[in-house]
């Protein structure tokens, strides 16, 4: 049961939603009807409607509290409220619509939610699947104020922060689908809300044409309205661009200072890094947590979120269960989890206190881009930073994943660091022991328990490799191990009895008893697979050695060694966090 359940729908979101659209339906045939037929749809419908939007009913009074939040379903409230207001010529209703009950605009309301819910750079807080769904009402609004109240100038408000938002919103994608990070469901470009972005953006900044490349390919159709014209007009006119995707750092919170994104690009692949904060309550507990997306494909996942929209037979469409107890969890995630559990301890009030800290990034550079971040209070006692990578390296067929994570403590902690991957394994190189006969959950705790323990190992005397393939590549990871080093193959499913988790694996790298350690790894794109001929080329990893040179506080260095005597050092300068790669061999280069 929603905690502001709805008259006619289960929540009040739906109702918010429905009020949207018919604002719309009735402002289109407001001309062709009578007095009389207007005064009673506005006093026995859509008046009511608003109101209970706004201010529920004396057992459901929480909607006003909604009604000033800062989160999508607020939006939707906001926008709901106003867009009736100006069907129906109430201004009452759309300055509260705009600045709140209290009518400040500080404490709630459509320009308080502009200032708070987006960073300077556009990025939406909740993170890529909520920003798609909230976009709608916000250009949707946006559009009818410039009509109804043109003295606001809203497209140009805040440094034109909605335009940036659409073209933010396009950027967290990959092959035009929405990355998976926090509470997500695939989606892509050619969703609704989409549609209803593009074109009004574009209308609001035709000086952007690649908005025009977006609405050719993805959406074959256009709104009806002047800005859907306007989109129309210009595609046919042969002005459409192509969108540009550059490696960026997109700042989260309404200063730019709770942390960021970073979308670190190749030529057809993505490298996602997650320090930013919680993201309201469709965030999850995943501080420095990074996702890989290469060859079409989604291969270093994040899990998104465990729910079956609308498909009434599981949980009657709603989330279920699972995502609290997993796909929120920390282990569910590609970061570090100390004891077990999970980030904040998984508790929301303090998730949202903080957020992480970047200390250092260069996207300029595509041989290579780096990014690096902190978070001292994910856990008690225990800091741990991150230093990501993404290099073209002369030796190598496609540019290397270069991953350095170190936690730091006073006390002895065990650490486990999940990689969680799609495709089939191919190779672990140390001995490993299959659960063959039963399998037991990794663990009690939240996220742990869902796991399934199929295999372990003990990690090797210098470097292990763990090799997978998916679609007609192979990829491996190579990491600095000793023989104390734990290696976990695990998947999900573990206390699912409905069935509700994906069946999908991971590796885990556990170091037990350690007060500081770093993590150091490479992950390597290699190899082709081609079925109609059957041939196979370059399908074994070509790390051989992944060591830690240094690592005194000041500093950490990294060796990489690969096959033919070729090898380099990532070193990192932790004064400044200004990664480089020095020292590089390369005995084939002529």
């Amino acid at each position: 049961m929603s905690s502001t359940p709805g008259r006619v729908f289960w929540q009040t979101l739906n109702e918010s939603v429905w009020l949207v659209h018919t604002s719309v339906a009735y402002d289109c045939i407001y001309d062709f009807l009578s007095a009389k037929e207007r005064r009673h749809i506005e006093t026995e419908l859509l008046r009511p409607w608003a109101v209970f939007v706004m201010e529920g009913t004396e057992d459901n009074r929480a909607n006003l509290e909604v009604f000033n939040l800062m989160h999508n379903h607020g939006t939707w409230s906001d926008v709901a409220v106003g867009m009736a207001g100006m069907a129906m010529g109430d201004d009452s209703l759309v300055d509260k619509a705009l600045y709140g009950t209290d009518l400040t605009g500080k404490n709630g309301g459509f320009i308080c939610q502009l200032d708070n819910l987006f960073s300077p750079d556009g990025y939406y807080t909740e993170g890529a699947y909520y920003h798609r769904y909230a976009i709608w009402p916000f250009v949707l609004f946006a559009q009818c104020i410039s009509h109804y109240r043109p003295g606001l100038d809203i497209f140009a408000y805040r440094d034109s922060i909605i335009t940036k938002a659409v073209s933010s919103l396009l950027q967290l994608s990959y092959n035009g689908s929405f990355l998976l990070f926090n509470d997500a469901l695939e989606k892509n470009f050619d969703a609704q809300e989409l549609q209803y972005a593009v074109d009004i953006a574009y209308y609001a900044n035709p000086a952007d044409k690649s908005l025009l490349s977006v609405a050719r390919d993805w959406h074959g159709e256009v709104i009806v309205s002047d800005a859907g014209y306007a989109v129309a007009r210009d595609i046919t006119a042969g002005l459409a661009e192509e969108l540009r995707y550059p490696s960026m750092l997109l700042r989260d919170g309404k200063d730019g200072k709770d942390g960021a994104v970073a979308l670190l690009r190749n030529p057809g692949s993505l490298l996602f890094f997650k320090a930013a904060s919680h993201g309201l309550s469709h965030g999850h507990y995943d501080r420095l947590g990074m996702a890989y997306y290469d060859n079409g494909n989604e291969v270093l996942p994040d899990y998104g979120s465990a729910r079956f929209v609308n498909v009434e037979a599981k949980h009657k469409g709603g989330y279920t269960r699972e995502n609290k107890t997993y796909a929120m969890q920390t282990v569910a995630h590609n970061t570090l989890v100390v004891d077990c559990k999970s980030h904040y301890g998984g508790k929301i009030k303090q998730s949202s206190e903080h957020s992480p800290e970047i200390l250092s990034s260069n996207v300029e550079n595509p041989d290579f881009q780096y990014v690096s971040a902190t978070d001292a209070n994910a856990y008690s006692g225990v800091a741990m930073s991150r230093w990501l990578a993404y290099a073209r390296i002369p030796f190598l067929e496609h540019p290397l994943i270069l991953d350095v994570l170190k936690a730091e403590s006073d006390e002895p902690h065990r650490y486990d660091l999940p990689f969680h991957y799609n495709g089939h394994m191919v190779s672990l190189n140390v001995p490993y022991t299959r659960s063959e006969q039963a399998m037991y959950p990794l663990g009690e705790e939240k996220g742990y328990r869902h796991l399934w323990l199929e295999a372990e190992a003990e990690g090797a005397e210098g470097t292990t490799s763990y090799s997978w393939m998916l679609g007609n590549r192979m990829y491996s990871l190579s990491t600095a191990t000793t023989s104390r080093t734990q290696i976990k193959l695990v998947r999900t499913g573990a206390n699912d009895p409905d069935f509700n988790l994906r069946s999908e694996p991971a590796v885990i790298i556990r170091e037990e008893g350690c007060t500081d350690h770093v993590f150091a790894s490479c992950i390597e794109t290699h190899g082709k697979f081609d079925m109609q001929t059957e041939q196979a080329v370059n399908l074994v990893h070509s790390c051989k050695s992944v060591r830690v040179l240094k690592d005194d506080g000041d500093s950490i260095e990294v060796e990489y060694v690969f096959i033919n005597g070729n090898s380099f050092v990532l070193a990192v300068n932790r004064a400044d966090n200004l990664m480089q790669i020095k020292q590089l061999k390369y005995e084939n280069e002529k």
